[in-house]
């Protein structure tokens, strides 16, 4: 019933437009032919000049439609657009069907700085609304986790590669579809400083100023450039700024490091430690003889080591060879003309130093220096650098004869001869003194002079001393005999008798002289000889002389006339003197103090001598 009165009344209000309706089989046309209605439509409205006309509400009154139909129509004043319900009654969702009038969310974001970061940076993103969306909320998200605050900005200073930032914009306001939006997604890339280079390759050792050093390392990923620093004093020839370079070295030693560099900054440096050696330095002052004798053996010279040497190089004059080597001492035997420089450098494997030199030439003095007889006492000073020397001392021969009226030929003692070596110091002088050969008789005075002994002294104390001989003995009545010999022992010798004679006297002992009888006898170190007969001169004690023909240096004088007696030899202890009975001068006792001794009895003709060796 009702439905028939709402029809009847749209039809009424239809005529009353213009129009006809027809009715068929449950459906309605309106128009103004009264045409039926489309089989397929319940509804058949049709005209050429007019529209249809939907219930026209804002969006708070249809939000207030009571369980909404779904499919149910509505025209949106505030919108313009024909909305539908999509939903259902109870949960209605309203389509616009005319979205060219609707605002659609929507949102875009960027980021500052663009592109690829250095960890560590911070970067902006920025949100913008898109088709004039007003008064959005915004929800940041990075990999799908919520971050930040609403806000169109969102700032990160601890991303990584591969994080994805977005955001959610939502928004109430009204006619907009598509809300919450989500933004296009951004993908990070971080780009790290690069890490610590490995090790350095290189020589670790090298020498000053030397050039052409390389050293290397191995690329490091995500460098671009490369800072070497190297020694001070040092340079780098060429390739700063890329893995190998080439270095010049001053005298310096300390590190070569290097760091890798890009962009994002500079990675922890890798180091080298460098030793620079350095060429050794000119060795110091030589020490050793700069006075060197013609053929000298065993000279010693020493330098102070020299820092860094690992050997030197010596050179001396010509002649002269190297007898020992210790680097920094030799020991030296020199030739005929010992002239020149004994020069040393030092080396290592960077180098050689400059020379030091040491000038040698010919001192005044040489040994072997001999001082021979000269009638008084003489000195000897002993040489620069000289501390040990070898002292050889020979004692004077006593006088000879020839037999009476010529006949016969008889020989004085011969000296003997005594050798040592003796610790001194240089500048030492010692005191000398050189026997004198006893005087010879002839014709008719048959009896001689002992020879003097050779002495040295060294204030006071006793070195050396080699004793002199006796005088020879020759007459018709007890015949010739030769006089004794200067003793390689302390004790002067006793007499020494013809074929017809009787004993001899004896010599003197323990440094005291001689015993006589017409000859006198021979001079010690701490007494005259005697003379018991009242005959030849005594010798007297060192450095004494006799008269009447002894020699100087404690030989007897002899008695005078043919058939006395001869006399004794001077030394250490003086020799006996000869009778007048036929015998001849003992010779005189020696001494030595040294270490090395030769003693040898008997050897010195004419003057005593002595010779000192270093």
């Amino acid at each position: 019933m009702k439905k028939a009165i709402y029809l009847c009344v749209a039809f009424t209000a239809l005529l009353a437009l213009g129009f006809n309706a027809a009715n068929a089989q449950g459906g309605v046309a309106i128009n103004a032919a009264g045409a039926p209605p489309d089989n397929s439509a319940v509804l058949d409205v049709s005209s050429s000049s007019k529209g249809l006309l939907m219930p026209r509400i804002t969006t708070a009154q249809r939000n207030a439609i009571a369980s909404p139909a779904k499919g149910l129509f509505i025209y949106n004043t505030d919108c313009d657009v024909v909305n539908f319900n999509a939903g259902t009654p109870s949960s209605p969702n309203w389509v616009t069907m005319n979205s060219s009038n609707a605002l659609t969310a929507g949102v875009t974001i960027s980021a500052s700085p663009v592109g690829a970061v250095c960890a560590g940076t911070s970067v902006t993103f920025t949100a913008t609304p898109a088709n004039g969306i007003t008064s959005p909320t915004y929800q940041w998200q990075v990999n799908g986790a919520n971050v930040g605050t609403n806000s169109t900005t969102y700032t990160n200073s601890n991303l990584n590669t591969g994080d994805i930032v977005t955001c959610i914009l939502s928004t109430s306001q009204n006619c907009v579809t598509g809300s919450p939006a989500t933004s296009n997604a951004l993908a990070i890339t971080v780009n790290p400083a690069p890490s610590t280079p490995g090790s350095i390759t290189g020589n670790t050792t090298v020498c000053e100023n030397s050039t052409g050093n390389i050293y290397s390392i191995s690329p490091v990923a995500g460098a671009t450039s490369y800072n070497w620093t190297v020694p001070g004093g040092a340079s780098i020839a060429s390739g700063d700024g890329n893995t190998s370079i080439t270095v010049s070295f001053g005298t310096g030693s300390g590190n070569i490091t290097v760091a890798a560099v890009n962009s994002c900054g500079t990675s922890g440096a890798s180091t080298q430690a460098i030793t620079v050696t350095l060429i050794p330095s000119t060795p110091g002052t030589i020490s050793g003889n700069s006075g060197v004798c013609p053929n000298a053996t065993g000279q010693v010279y020493t330098i102070n080591a020299v820092s860094g040497a690992t050997s030197y190089n010596w050179s001396l004059p010509p002649g002269a060879g190297i007898t020992v080597n210790s680097d920094t001492t030799i020991t030296v035997t020199f030739g005929n003309s010992p002239t020149g420089n004994v020069a040393v450098s030092a080396s290592n494997n960077c180098g050689t130093s400059g020379q030091s030199n040491l000038s040698i030439s010919q001192p005044g003095i040489c040994p072997p220096m001999t001082l021979s007889y000269t009638g008084s006492m003489q000195v000897f000073t002993v040489p620069a650098g000289v501390t040990s020397l070898t002292i050889e001392a020979w004692g004077a021969q006593g006088g000879s004869t020839a037999g009476e009226n010529g006949t016969g030929n008889w020989i004085g003692g011969l000296g003997a001869d005594i050798k040592g070596t003796f610790s001194v110091t240089p500048g030492q002088t010692l005191n000398v003194l050189v026997g004198g050969v006893g005087t010879n008789f002839s014709g008719g005075s048959c009896t001689t002079g002992g020879g003097g002994g050779s002495w040295v002294v060294n204030s006071g104390s006793l070195l050396l001393v080699a004793g002199g001989g006796g005088g020879a003995f020759n007459c018709n009545y007890y015949g010739g005999v030769n006089g004794g010999p200067g003793q390689a022992g302390n004790n002067g010798g006793s007499g020494i008798s013809a074929p017809a004679a009787s004993g001899p006297y004896p010599g003197g002992t323990g440094g005291n002289g001689g015993q006589s009888c017409y000859g006198g006898g021979g001079g010690g170190w701490l007494s005259n000889g005697a003379n018991y007969c009242g005959g030849g001169t005594p010798g007297l004690a060192y450095p004494g002389a006799a008269t009447n023909g002894g020699g100087y240096g404690g030989g007897g004088g002899t008695y005078g006339g043919c058939c006395a007696g001869s006399a004794g030899g001077g030394g250490y202890s003086g020799g006996s003197g000869g009778t007048s009975d036929g015998s001849a001068g003992g010779g005189g006792g020696s001494y030595n103090n040294g270490t090395n001794q030769t003693n040898t009895a008997g050897v010195q003709t004419g003057n005593g001598k002595v010779t000192f060796t270093w």
